[in-house]
């Protein structure tokens, strides 16, 4: 990477990373070919100067891409500090003092203080290494952010991000007192384990039922299985009797887990959980989920990525009726993954 005068510019040059305007729109993204009306633009603007890609940098995939970016680096570092500091305020729930509900709130500030917006941090978030010794107190930490991301898109007032943030913190922790036997099992789990499984929302409201905790907490906890057509556990509940921030936290605590590895498979890519999503039905995650996943979907346009049988393409369309089957642009020629049952994205590129 190098940094040149917007005066010195010539087409063919390509962007290291992406351009925001004063107002934080994105002008031209990372790994764009600068043409003459690109450079015009920049002018416009009043840019002294860019971050241009050196020619063996061009053709990074955008994990490689970020890994090797200052402002991921900062950010992983933030993230790294402020998991650890995560995991030492949920161990507190072991002993018999409060949960420091500030500071949880204060590790979430740090973390949205080191992106730009709630669609770089959940690419950051997509892209992390995952850390298999703490995949829950990772889970839990990540679902919180997610559920303040989506709290944001929903346009939701400070005090309820704030809920909805300790919430998604928290709702999963009685995993902690699933047997790592269970958790880590690499087949699928009999129906006797499923059980077991379902009853980390019991292990989880022993943790937290004698103690001070915003509104929504408990019920989030008890709830964010529960799904609108009466599907989910631990009671079946529909739609009426399930609290909204259950339902926020139910897509975020579904999406976490399918675009990260577990013991029974691969992470799925963020169109791939779409699909899951869409194969279910978004009825059963209220009204929601369209809106959530549609900002998701959007968040990849321009970007490239494998689809089946290894064909490498870019995103140049998303639709609306079918999320998780954009168009893609492959070798001078549009494919419509509608028109095509066979194909999905498998892999961001």
């Amino acid at each position: 990477m190098y940094k040149l005068s917007t005066q010195s510019l010539k087409p063919g040059m390509v962007l290291y990373e992406d351009i925001y305007t004063p107002d934080n729109v994105i002008l031209f993204k990372a790994n764009t070919a600068l043409t003459q009306e690109n450079i015009q633009s920049l002018h416009e603007y009043r840019f002294d100067e860019v971050s241009l890609s050196e020619p063996d940098e061009v053709d990074l995939t955008h994990y490689k891409y970020l890994h090797a970016h200052p402002d991921f680096q900062r950010f992983n570092n933030v993230y790294t500090v402020t998991l650890d500091s995560f995991h030492r305020i949920m161990r507190t729930l072991d002993t018999g003092l409060e949960l420091n509900i500030a500071r949880l709130l204060s590790l979430r500030d740090e973390i949205i203080s080191a992106v730009r917006n709630g669609e770089q941090l959940l690419d950051y978030l997509y892209n992390m290494m995952p850390n298999e010794n703490e995949i829950t107190y990772n889970h839990c930490f990540n679902c919180g952010m997610l559920c303040y991301v989506f709290g944001k898109w929903l346009d939701m007032n400070d005090e309820d991000l704030d809920n909805l943030t300790v919430s998604g913190f928290i709702f999963d922790i009685g995993k902690t007192k699933v047997s790592d036997e269970l958790l880590w099992k690499p087949d699928k789990l009999t129906p006797e384990e499923y059980i077991q499984m379902q009853h980390h929302i019991h292990l989880g409201y022993e943790l937290v039922k004698s103690r001070k905790l915003p509104p929504h907490v408990v019920s989030v906890m008890i709830m964010h299985h529960e799904r609108c057509d009466g599907s989910g556990y631990p009671a079946r509940l529909k739609e009426s009797r399930i609290d909204p921030f259950a339902l926020i936290a139910a897509i975020a605590d579904t999406y976490e887990a399918m675009t990260h590895p577990r013991a029974q498979r691969v992470a799925l890519t963020p169109f791939q959980a779409i699909r899951v999503f869409e194969e279910q039905g978004f009825d059963k995650y209220g009204a929601s989920i369209r809106p959530i996943l549609t900002r998701i979907a959007n968040m990849y346009k321009d970007r490239r990525v494998c689809v089946t049988g290894n064909l490498n393409g870019r995103i140049t369309e998303i639709h609306e009726d079918a999320l998780s089957r954009p168009t893609i642009f492959v070798n001078n020629v549009s494919f419509d993954l509608r028109t095509k049952p066979g194909a999905e994205i498998t892999r961001m590129l």
